[in-house]
């Protein structure tokens, strides 16, 4: 009872299993999944054929027999064809099969096959046995290719292949058994074996054309930690493109099992394996005029085809390649959908290594045109200093008031445009990484002094200029020249930004271990918004009040880099309308042999005339 009831759970599972290959084909209208479908579909056939003979007390034998061994044989035949449309099958290997079929067939129909009621002669046995080996060669073939084509295949692939090898194997095996046990085929354990055999075959037939999702995640598991390190590569790799397209090239290989393939955008090939350029580029163009949803190509060579995928980059039309090989042509519809996905976000790091590069080459023009425009104006403004110091010491002739008024305006335009030079000189050097410096112990008070003694010439009476020393002298480790400059820009800040008028006070003092200068003005202030713009290179806060101030927006950016290479922090407190206070802070100098201690200086009020007062 069991065993009939088995029997007919086979029956009903291989009827069900070629009707969804059925099913499966007409939705594709592939030929290999026609073939497929045939194949297992035959199979269900002949064992629909063999519940009927059993129902029907083998009274119909006679006419279903025939049927039966000619749907059996060409079920093989089917196998075979179909193993042969994506793994290279030989014309003489399909003519000895095909005749080896017919002739086991016209055998068992002229000798006849043991059925009821008709003894089991000698030649009646061996026609069941030649028509068990014939059928058994013949789908050996497929099994042993499938299973050897898997190894070194995508996850999936490699699965489906086996799982098919694995549940034709299972129905060789069972007829193997029957067909050289003799009568012990006819016990009821072997046939209870026989039939729990072939019902464990019907679940890896179906896994091999149209196997779950679930079973795809099973197999693909250990794929998922490659294929997430590609996508981590494609977001936070940015060497250059080809650099890029080489390495997703190589992950897409092995991710569908291709032998060879391109990566092309429009203006050149980025990444090449196994192919010729014109190859690539005549399968991308013919790409270009087929519909969106045609993905593989067929190849003058009838054992390869091509899997070709657009990429949307935002510039222009990309296009990866990829073809197959000739022992292995078959690309999987779950490698071709996960590839297509891995494909988008190249398409998206391509883009973001495009607009990388176009900004490294843009600030490598500005760096250029800095380098060159402050050398360029250098020397013919040293020639205007010069004329004006001339005029000034009166080497040329007294001057009168009118003269003397133009010659200080002169000279106050020119240290503008000398400060701007230097500016733009150094933030070259930062740049280009060419920034060298002298560091040595300095007396803050005095560098201090000597900046403000170099931007006196902008200020007027309206903006007086106020240092504050501390009372004792505080020592920094330092570069003269680069720390005048961060003082110089934030006083001369503090004079344009307050039109106005107010002073601008620079307060030098110790803060723990920090040597700290202050400079304060009244000028417009900066709104809390605007704050992270003003260190910015070339970053300016345009408002009604400061729109008509002139500058590059260099000088803040400089003054902030130029401190962090000196182990110091510029930082900013400001209100708008309220003025602003910009603070250099440094670490203090080691201490060395006690000195004498200055006398202290106190509040010293610069003038714009130059005059100092205690």
């Amino acid at each position: 009872m069991a065993v009939r009831l088995l029997g007919y759970l086979v029956s009903a599972g291989f009827l069900a299993l070629g009707i969804l290959t059925v099913r499966d084909y007409l939705r594709q209208r592939d030929r290999r999944r026609g073939l497929i479908a045939l194949a297992i579909g035959l199979i269900a056939v002949t064992n629909l054929i063999g519940q009927f003979n059993t129902l029907t007390g083998q009274r119909f034998t006679a006419v279903t027999t025939p049927v039966s061994i000619t749907v059996f044989m060409a079920s093989a035949c089917a196998l075979l064809l179909f193993r042969g449309t994506f793994i290279p099958l030989a014309r003489a290997t399909r003519v000895a099969a095909l005749l080896a079929s017919a002739a086991a067939v016209l055998a068992a129909l002229v000798i006849g096959l043991p059925h009821a009621g008709a003894p089991a002669t000698g030649s009646r046995s061996l026609a069941v046995i030649a028509i068990i080996l014939v059928w058994s060669v013949i789908v050996s073939e497929p099994i042993v290719r499938f299973w050897l084509a898997s190894n070194g295949r995508p996850s999936v692939q490699k699965a489906r292949l086996r799982v098919l090898a694995g549940g034709f194997a299972g129905i060789l095996v069972i007829l193997l058994v029957a067909g050289f046990a003799g009568r012990a085929a006819t016990s009821l354990a072997l046939q209870l074996v026989f039939q729990v055999v072939a019902l464990l075959t019907i679940p890896l037939l179906y896994a091999s054309f149209a196997p779950p999702r679930w079973l795809r995640r099973f197999w693909r598991e250990s794929e998922e930690d490659a294929l997430r390190r590609s996508n981590r590569d494609l977001v936070l790799f940015s060497p250059d493109r080809a650099t890029l397209a080489n390495r997703s090239l190589d992950a897409g290989l092995r991710l569908v099992g291709a032998d060879a393939g391109a990566i092309i955008d429009a203006d050149q090939v980025l990444a090449m394996r196994g192919m010729d350029e014109a190859t690539a580029r005549r399968l991308a163009d013919g790409a270009k005029t087929a519909s969106h949803t045609d993905r593989i190509f067929p190849l003058p060579d009838p054992h390869r085809n091509a899997l070709v995928i657009p990429l949307g980059l935002q510039q222009e039309r990309g296009t990866i390649v990829m073809i197959s090989g000739a022992f292995m042509p078959l690309f999987g519809s779950d490698e071709v959908l996960r590839f297509e996905q891995f494909s988008a976000n190249l398409a998206l790091a391509l883009d973001r290594v495009r607009v990388v590069e176009r900004m490294a080459e843009v600030e490598r023009t500005k760096s250029h045109f800095l380098n060159l425009a402050s050398h360029e104006l250098r020397t013919p403004l040293s020639v205007i200093r010069g004329y004006l110091s001339i005029l000034e010491s009166g080497s040329l002739g007294t001057l009168n008031s009118s003269g003397r008024h133009a010659v200080s305006i002169l000279s106050a335009k020119a240290l503008e445009m000398n400060l701007l030079i230097e500016q733009m000189l150094e933030a070259a050097r930062l740049e280009e990484g060419r920034l060298a410096l002298r560091v040595e112990r300095l007396d803050l008070g005095k560098v201090a002094c000597e900046a403000i003694e170099m931007v006196r010439p902008l200020a007027d009476d309206a903006h007086p200029l106020v240092l504050e020393e501390a009372e004792d002298q505080v020592i920094v480790m330092a570069d003269r020249d680069r720390l005048t400059t961060i003082l110089t820009n934030l006083i001369d800040n503090g004079i344009k930004y307050s039109p106005t008028g107010g002073a601008v006070t620079c307060v030098i003092a110790l803060r723990g271990e920090e040597a700290v200068v202050s400079v304060r003005d009244h000028g417009v202030g900066i709104a809390e918004a605007d704050l992270p713009k003003l260190f910015t290179r070339f970053g300016r806060v345009l408002t009604d009040d400061t729109r008509h101030i002139k500058g590059t927006g260099l000088g803040l950016y400089l003054s902030r880099e130029l401190a962090r290479q000196m182990g110091g922090e510029v930082a900013v407190a400001s209100v708008r309308g309220s003025g602003s206070t910009f603070t250099l802070t440094m670490p203090v100098a080691a201490q060395e042999a006690a000195q004498p201690p200055r006398p202290p200086t106190g509040l010293r009020v610069l003038e714009s005339t130059g005059t100092s007062q205690p």
